[in-house]
């Protein structure tokens, strides 16, 4: 932090302002994205090199950025943990008793060892995941539709390794029902008198295997 009306004793505050009033100039007058990268190198590299203001009252004889921090480096971010920043498309759901979610008219499966969780899905360069406390759940190939903003396709699952996974093994795959979820207005009406018509009601249970 530093005092109100004393931006230069904060060395951030500092590279901010540089960088404004200068690029006001000199970014203006770049013809191409390479001149731009030049020009920007060359920012940081007289920013680093030259005396600071705010060090100007060092005893040890170092007044610049670079003489400052000396060996010091900073953390290598991961291209995954960028990739999860700054992704295309981010955003929240919450899946179902059996750890499904929806996105778009798609219901897709994340996790049945997570049911009704709040997950995050991130999209990019091709690629649908799902994740939750920065563990990766699942991983799909993906199209996003520029017109509607929604996925058009979603295929291929990829399962990762997390500590999540549900200890009971499941009696079907679930991925029976990842097919898109049709509109209700986009549902053929059938008749009583229709010679196709079945019904739907199966006499299914499930035997409980202790005693009750």
């Amino acid at each position: 932090m530093y005092d109100k009306g004393h931006p230069w004793q904060n060395l951030i505050e500092s590279q901010f302002g540089i960088q404004a009033r200068l690029g006001e100039y000199h970014w203006e007058r770049c013809r191409s994205v390479e001149e731009a990268v030049e020009f920007h190198r060359d920012l940081i590299r007289d920013h680093n090199r030259l005396p600071h203001w705010a060090h100007h009252r060092r005893n040890d004889g170092k007044h610049s950025p670079l003489e400052v921090l000396g060996d010091a480096r900073g953390k290598r971010v991961e291209p995954s943990d960028l990739q999860r920043a700054f992704g295309q498309r981010y955003c929240q759901r919450m899946t179902d008793a059996r750890g499904f979610v929806r996105i778009g008219r798609w219901r897709i499966y994340v996790e049945e060892g997570l049911p009704r969780t709040p997950v995050q899905l991130s999209y990019w360069a091709g690629k649908l995941r799902a994740e939750y406390q920065s563990q990766f759940l699942t991983e799909y190939q993906c199209t996003w539709s520029k017109q509607s903003a929604r996925p058009t396709v979603i295929s291929h699952p990829q399962y990762h390794a997390h500590p999540f996974q549900s200890r009971q093994m499941a009696l079907f795959d679930p991925l029976w029902v990842r097919d898109p979820i049709e509109p209700e207005s986009q549902k053929i009406q059938t008749t009583s008198n229709s010679r196709f018509e079945k019904s739907t009601e199966l006499n299914v249970i499930q035997i409980s295997h202790l005693a009750v």
